[in-house]
């Protein structure tokens, strides 16, 4: 399955929110990787990528990429390529190497792919491996800001849906759904601001989707994630919605159809949604 585009040294860096909020998501990445025939090594230390910092205003645009430098040259081993599972990583590193001068200035040839890509491109040939049906399961999925709106077009749109996400999903036979603020951001990019604005940004981001009718939301950024899951809680806790549904990563969700184990490799017992959140068929 390995494609040409991936050949040669491939690094696969999980990020903060992968490693230490949601780690099922980098255990689910890993296998999913070793699947597709790609023996992905690991940073020898896992530095931030530094996009938080930039948010937040502390470090400027030269100091997040002398940090992704580091990361890449140095923890990293300058490989040929990196694979990461969350947006606001990949923003940081394709801005990084878009720039020749910042490439040639820390001596580093890698090109940055996001594992959604990856999924996307080996869809068909995953999907016949799946185990677990997902026809019953209605989806929702938000591709996030730092993807969609970063690049100008440069990333890659759906085929068989509107985006990447949802033609995973339709490849493992899901049902999309529509809901009316789907291009509306999460909050999470908001984090300068007052935690009120991050918080109505996902408030509205997660009533439209439940009004929807969905079964699951589907991410390809932990952040965005993390954003959705706590933020569901919140309102569930609050009375303020009736239910509270999944909320997994793209990595999750296959590994899931592809039956590993909930607990052990998808980890979605880490999940705030998920304690109190059944998926038709799946999870009961």
């Amino acid at each position: 399955m390995v494609q040409e585009e991936v050949r040669g040294e491939i690094v696969y860096y999980p990020g903060c929110m992968s490693l230490n909020v949601y780690p099922g998501i980098a255990k689910s990445t890993l296998e999913i990787l070793r699947l597709l025939g790609i023996n992905a090594k690991l940073p020898t230390s896992i530095l931030c990528c530094g996009l938080p910092v930039g948010l937040l205003g502390i470090a400027k645009n030269e100091h997040v990429n002398a940090l992704a430098c580091f990361n890449i040259a140095k923890l990293m081993g300058n490989p040929d390529h990196i694979v990461v599972s969350c947006n606001g990583c990949y923003l940081t590193f394709k801005r990084a190497l878009s720039s020749e001068e910042f490439k040639v200035k820390c001596g580093v040839k890698a090109d940055c792919l996001h594992i959604a890509e990856m999924i996307w491109r080996n869809r068909h040939k995953l999907a016949e491996r799946a185990k677990v049906d997902l026809s019953k399961v209605k989806i929702a999925v938000h591709v996030g800001c730092h993807y969609n709106y970063a690049f100008h077009g440069e990333t890659l749109g759906g085929e068989d849906g509107e985006d990447i996400l949802e033609d995973i999903a339709l490849a493992f036979n899901a049902e999309i759904v529509d809901y009316e603020e789907k291009h509306s951001c999460c909050g999470a990019p908001a984090v300068k601001w007052t935690g009120n604005v991050m918080l109505e940004l996902s408030q509205r981001k997660i009533t439209s989707i439940i009004d929807s009718g969905a079964d699951m939301v589907l991410t390809m950024c932990p952040a965005c994630m993390s954003m959705l899951d706590k933020t569901q809680y919140e309102l569930k806790q609050l009375e303020e919605i009736e239910k509270a549904i999944p909320i997994l990563h793209v990595s999750q969700l296959v590994a899931l159809a592809l039956g590993y184990d909930l607990r052990k490799t998808v980890g979605l017992h880490l999940h705030l949604s998920t304690q109190e959140a059944p998926l038709p068929g799946v999870l009961v």
